[in-house]
């Protein structure tokens, strides 16, 4: 297995950041569905397609550490020997597909998403 842990703070509050991830953010990046919430406002648990991993809400000096984990399963056995022997190359690791994600997640997460105020 292969694993990626990717982390970033955000200026936002944790319980903005655990709603938003709350709804469908987080499933639409992993592809998958909330597995479990282990400590509320604080930690979620996903699997996807190929993967599983953890979402970790933690506050910092200027809004919430944001820290992605995903655990990979690579497919090791899909090309047998005698397809190795006449050259064929076993699929691509997904790793850089998850982490894609994972990023994407992180930047969406950290755009505002409401209109500030404004006078007429």
């Amino acid at each position: 297995m292969t694993s990626v842990e990717i982390s970033r703070t955000l200026v936002k509050s944790p319980p903005e950041l655990w709603s938003e991830l709350q709804g469908d953010r987080l499933t639409e990046a992993v592809d998958g569905r909330i597995t479990e919430s282990s400590e509320p406002e604080r930690t979620l648990a996903w699997a996807g397609r190929g993967a599983s991993g953890t979402v970790r809400l933690e506050s910092s000096s200027w809004g919430t550490k944001v820290t992605l984990t995903a655990e990979i399963e690579e497919q090791v056995a899909d090309v047998g020997l005698w397809e190795r022997m006449r050259g064929m190359q076993p699929p691509p690791p997904r790793a850089p597909e998850v982490e894609r994600r994972l990023e994407a997640l992180l930047d969406e997460l950290g755009q505002a998403h409401k209109q500030p105020f404004t006078r007429d």
